[in-house]
């Protein structure tokens, strides 16, 4: 709204939220790097369980994801006086984008341990046989 109407009021909430967002984001990134620490730790057993599935999850959160939120971040919280208006816009845009498919793949993750499916256990771990049903069980809208 800055961009399009000029007034001052949009810059200082786009700011004040910025804020927010990057302390949100911070301690998503710390509960992040605990958890898959607490996964190889506390709850080893299930990690080589269901490792072939939370496993690819959790790492498609991260290529596609995290590693687009962190790489335009810098430039979202940093860069008002270093690029400029459209750029930083499409920076703040890049940072949305990458927070909803982060979404996507935590929740998908979380709810297939809620509803597991689509998968077959072979031996003493689970082995992926429709990717669509892991993704999409019933937990996942909710």
């Amino acid at each position: 709204m800055w961009l399009k109407t000029g007034k001052p009021v949009y810059k200082e909430l786009c700011l004040f939220w910025s804020k927010v967002f990057a302390v949100a984001f911070d301690m998503g990134v710390v509960s992040g790097v605990v958890t898959s620490y607490e996964f190889g730790t506390n709850w080893g057993c299930f990690s080589s369980f269901a490792g072939p599935i939370t496993g690819p999850l959790l790492a498609y959160e991260v290529m596609t994801a995290f590693f687009l939120e962190a790489g335009f971040l810098g430039i979202m919280l940093f860069g008002w006086n270093k690029v400029g208006p459209k750029a930083h816009f499409g920076a703040t845009l890049m940072v949305a984008i990458g927070t909803l498919i982060s979404t996507f793949w935590i929740l998908a993750s979380n709810s297939w341990m809620q509803t597991p499916q689509g998968f077959r256990i072979e031996g003493d771990h689970v082995v992926p046989v429709s990717w669509f049903k892991i993704i999409f069980n019933p937990s996942f809208p909710y």
